[in-house]
């Protein structure tokens, strides 16, 4: 696991004095937990934000993520009661209850360091926006109603109730809106370091854990059914509008002006940007022209010239974490016996933004962004300007990197025996893979017709005619949370984006 000092010198450099600060010392669990002690009494705001602060909350977030990219915890509730996870810790963390998703993770990683550091914290708790639309996706947000942490009986009581009211909505508001939580940054480095958030306008947030000299960005990412996990920034994250929000954004920090709570105006903010990140004409490195997600990664590198196989193998490994991730989540809808139930008679209106058990247990979502990881992976080296002079290191570097471990799993089939693949399998098969929560275990990672493997599969007609159905919207590779997804979504084809055609010469 990478080490702390590492994880930080890359984002902020100069932490040891912040992190051996934050060392604190384990505590006994007290008779009645701080968490359900009155808010007054347990939660003074006697400390005000301020840059050393911010420092040691990126450097709370990154040992966080250190954790997650390890699986030493597999959610939020489980990292914070992990001292060696949190920072902050002490015995109370012991009894913590905290179930997060994407939107909840930044607002409870916030609010739980303002509370250990008593710190003023407030949120947006309703906004509003074009009518006759999901808040979480259309135009025209903004706050309506704002709450601070006074406003809970005690600290818990706040906790549990952005779980329950904060969404991904609270994230879509322009720049000009400035009693909105989090506002666009600057690309530097200064601000898109760990605890800064990036959000997807398709409905998704994410909280950045770490930057590498290279320029990559790895970010936390809360999903429906509690679990964190560790992304690599890239295509597979949409921009969006400015106007929608989209983008790398932080946290207003928040001020007490007597008894009330002041968010920071934009004036107020040194790293505040509204235009930078949707200037198309400012997407260059080295004088050519780039995509954003390729823009923000040399921006923001310490060291532009990174060698490409260096670049491929952090690529390899982040895919195979994915994989790794999406074996977890398919798993759990085999557990809750979703397959075992009959196919309902239609999807979702829309199969990416939705609610209930389809949320929970479906993967058209995760499976979009591996989709999109692997066009990404294909296209990097596509552009690479001397690949003929790598392509033999190139080349290399795969067959080694889908060699270990870490690429090889194995999935339980219906009549409960192994079933060995590998990275490779993956992107064989990546437009077969069945995002729908009823298929057999066979169908969801996508085993071929009339094969052995398949054979086990018990899924009736009516379950085999939807995963027919649903091919051109497995074909799709980029979201669309604000309209509908009917069964001709997607594209007829499947897309070619198999990277080892540039590898070994070979159209796959």
């Amino acid at each position: 696991m990478p080490s702390l000092t590492r994880t930080i010198a890359a984002a902020i450099g100069g932490m040891s004095a912040i992190v051996a600060a934050l060392q604190l010392r384990p505590a006994p669990t007290p008779a009645v937990s701080p968490f359900d002690r009155p808010t007054a009494e347990i939660w003074p705001a006697v400390a005000t934000w301020s840059p050393t602060l911010e420092d040691e909350y990126a450097a709370f977030v990154a040992r966080l993520g250190d954790a997650v990219e390890a699986r030493t915890c597999r959610g939020l509730q489980g990292c914070l009661r992990d001292p060696a996870a949190n920072l902050l810790w002490d015995g109370s963390d012991a009894t913590l209850d905290i179930v997060v998703d994407c939107a909840d993770l930044p607002y409870l990683l916030r609010a739980y360091f303002a509370f250990k550091r008593r710190l003023p914290f407030g949120f947006v708790s309703a906004v509003d926006g074009a009518a006759g639309r999901d808040i979480r996706y259309t135009r025209d947000v903004h706050p309506v109603a704002w709450k601070t942490w006074r406003d809970f009986p005690t600290p818990r009581d706040l906790f549990e109730h952005m779980v329950n009211y904060v969404h991904s909505g609270m994230f879509r508001t322009a720049p000009t809106v400035e009693d909105a939580d989090f506002y666009p940054v600057a690309v530097d480095r200064r601000a898109i370091r760990p605890g800064a958030i990036f959000y997807d306008p398709n409905g998704h947030v994410l909280v950045v854990a770490r930057r590498t000299a290279s320029g990559a960005i790895y970010l936390l990412d809360g999903h429906p059914d509690g679990t964190l996990t560790w992304t690599r920034f890239g295509e597979a994250l949409a921009l969006g509008g400015a106007d929608q929000g989209g983008g790398f954004r932080a946290f207003r920090p928040l001020l007490l002006a007597g008894d009330a709570l002041v968010r920071t105006p934009n004036a107020g903010l040194p790293l505040y940007d509204p235009d930078a990140q949707h200037d198309r004409a400012r997407w260059q490195v080295d004088g050519t022209a780039v995509g954003y997600h390729a823009w923000i990664r040399g921006t923001v590198a310490d060291d532009p010239d990174a060698d490409p196989v260096d670049g491929l193998r952090d690529e390899i490994r982040a895919l195979c974490r994915d994989v790794g991730e999406r074996l977890d989540a398919v798993d759990l809808a085999l557990a809750g016996g979703l397959a075992d139930q009959p196919h309902p008679p239609d999807l979702p209106e829309n199969i990416y933004g939705t609610d209930g058990d389809w949320e929970l247990y479906s993967t058209p979502s995760r499976d979009a962004r591996l989709k999109a990881a692997v066009r990404e992976t294909a296209n990097a080296l596509a552009a690479l300007p001397d690949r003929e002079a790598h392509v033999d290191a190139l080349a290399a570097a795969w067959r080694e990197e889908v060699a270990r471990p870490a690429c090889r799993f194995a999935y339980y089939d219906s009549r409960g025996l192994p079933v060995a693949f590998t990275i490779e399998t993956v992107i064989d098969r990546l437009f077969e893979l069945s995002f729908d929560p009823y298929h057999c275990p066979e169908l969801r990672w996508g085993a071929p017709a009339g094969s052995a493997e398949l054979a086990s599969c018990p899924d009736d007609a009516d379950k085999r005619a939807w995963y027919a159905r649903e091919q051109r919207l497995r074909n799709q590779i980029d979201r669309d949370y604000g309209a509908p997804t009917p069964l001709d979504r997607g594209p007829l084809e499947r897309p070619a984006i198999d990277p080892r055609r540039w590898l070994i010469g070979e159209v796959r």
